[in-house]
């Protein structure tokens, strides 16, 4: 099920590729300040 998911949004990126948008530094401090004190295994 996971692959026909990941399938699916590597079509579409491919068939519109201004639909992405890219992964930046702001995007990654946010996550980690939301992650801060959470347990992850």
């Amino acid at each position: 099920m996971m692959r026909m998911f990941l399938d699916f949004l590597v079509e579409d990126a491919f068939k519109n590729p201004s639909s992405l948008t890219p992964y930046t530094e702001e995007m990654a401090k946010e996550i980690d300040e939301l992650l801060k004190g959470v347990a992850i295994d």
